[in-house]
């Protein structure tokens, strides 16, 4: 099975902190040196604070990913563990796979070269954190790295509340 992060929608209060810890740990700064607004600082998730809704969005990891079939160079690829990756060394730029997402989980940002590749959700594989930023920094913890152990649980739970 696949690893996600899965937003509480009626936990999360859409206050941005995934999107700041994303950036912290993937760019190793200290919080007083993230800057949103700073399109070379970019985040692997999207915070939406809505009048009805507030929700991080994030890379499902879909097992039949639509990203990956609609990559026209074979930029992204799922790797040993399931996870879904963009090898931005490759990526072209063609926004094939944001439009083919369909969480709008898949974006578009700049690279100090001067590019422009997707990026998404890569649940911190290759940071020092060793866990997903956004879910141990989440002060509503409305966010939770879903991996087969928890999803079997919150199954069983269900079973046993709704039985």
């Amino acid at each position: 099975m696949n690893q996600f992060i899965y937003c509480d929608v009626n936990v999360c209060i859409g206050c941005g902190m995934c999107e700041r810890q994303c950036i912290m740990a993937h760019y190793n700064l200290p919080m007083t040196e993230v800057k949103l607004d700073n399109p070379l600082q970019r985040a692997r998730c999207k915070a939406y604070r809505l009048p009805d809704l507030k929700v991080a969005v994030h890379c499902k990891h879909c097992e039949n990913a639509p990203c990956l079939a609609a990559c026209p160079v074979k930029a992204i690829s799922k790797r040993n563990d399931n996870m879904i990756f963009v090898d931005e060394t490759i990526c072209i730029g063609c926004r094939e796979c944001v439009l083919a997402c369909p969480f709008g989980a898949v974006r578009m940002a700049p690279l100090e070269d001067g590019r422009t590749v997707a990026t998404k959700c890569d649940l911190c594989i290759d940071t020092s954190v060793g866990t997903p930023a956004c879910v141990a920094g989440c002060p509503k913890k409305a966010l939770t790295l879903v991996t087969e152990e928890t999803m079997k649980a919150s199954l069983t739970h269900k079973r046993e509340t709704f039985a």
